[in-house]
């Protein structure tokens, strides 16, 4: 059986410690992991933020990549300037992947733009794996359990929410 070659895809969880995606890649025990960050142009350039917070996330991504290498001296997080669409199809290829994991979103952009990556690895025959890490509980979830409409307060998210366990 082949051994797993995971991308392990950061986006707004920079955190090594306490993220139920990472530990779901690294449970594959693959024979290579590549931790990506990628410069989603439609998300960097419509984003209107201050230099103060772009500031943020570099030095955020500066120590996340310090960190990995402190785990691992072979390893860093790869920066891509690219969007994930057209960029992770690339990779699959180039690199022989076989899991692409990453933490789900949940606002309508990140939504269209995860299902075309995940139509890409399923044509690519990469296996894709997602896990709810942001919020206390899966926000499908939480929906579902609350009559299929959006929790609308913090009342509806205490009722729902035990729901879901």
């Amino acid at each position: 059986m082949t051994k797993p070659r995971v991308i392990y895809w950061f986006r707004t969880d920079l955190r090594l410690h306490d993220s139920p995606a990472l530990k779901a890649a690294l449970d594959l025990h693959p024979e290579a992991f590549w931790p990506v960050w990628t410069w989603d142009a439609q998300y960097v350039f419509r984003a209107r933020v201050g230099l103060n917070r772009w500031q943020f996330l570099l030095d955020c991504q500066n120590d996340l990549s310090k960190s990995i290498t402190k785990i691992n001296k072979k390893s860093k997080l790869f920066l891509i300037r690219e969007s994930p669409q057209t960029l992770f199809p690339k990779l699959f290829k180039a690199w022989k992947i076989t899991h692409l994991v990453f933490e789900k979103d949940t606002d309508a952009y990140a939504r269209d733009r995860d299902n075309a990556v995940i139509a890409a690895a399923k044509a690519a025959g990469v296996e894709v794996i997602t896990r709810s890490g942001r919020t206390l509980w899966d926000s499908d979830l939480l929906v579902a359990k609350n009559g299929g409409k959006p929790t609308m307060s913090i009342t509806q998210v205490q009722n729902a929410g035990p729901k879901v366990g």
